[in-house]
This record gives C-alpha cells, structure tokens and sequence, in this order.
C-alpha cells in the first residue's frame, strides 16, 4: 500500500495514482556547480491525484 505523506492518505488502488512520463535526467558534478542533463530515456512517474506529490518512479 501507498501512503500519501502530504494528504495523509493510503492509496490503495491504482485509480487513486495519475501516471506520467518524464524525460530521464542526470545530475553531472561540475568544478562550477552541478549541472543536470536531460537525457533520451524515459520514466514512468506515479503521483497522488489530489495534491501531485511524485509517489513512485520507475
């Protein structure tokens, strides 16, 4: 089971989750800070339907 620590709710169902696919994207440690790369490859995120906190990647 989920639980959704923003609204204090188990999600207990899939129908409960909104699904997203996301650019996969790196952090590269750089002499002038880090830099984030966006990549090609893609993920499956999962989010809570009422307040879109990111519950689970894959």
């Amino acid at each position: 089971m989920v639980h959704c620590e923003t609204c204090n709710v188990d999600i207990e169902d899939p129908d409960s989750l909104e699904q997203d696919e996301v650019a996969e994207m790196d952090i590269e440690p750089d002499s002038d800070g880090p830099r984030i790369r966006i990549g090609t490859g893609k993920r499956d995120v999962w989010r809570c339907k009422d307040c879109g906190k990111v519950l689970g990647v894959r």
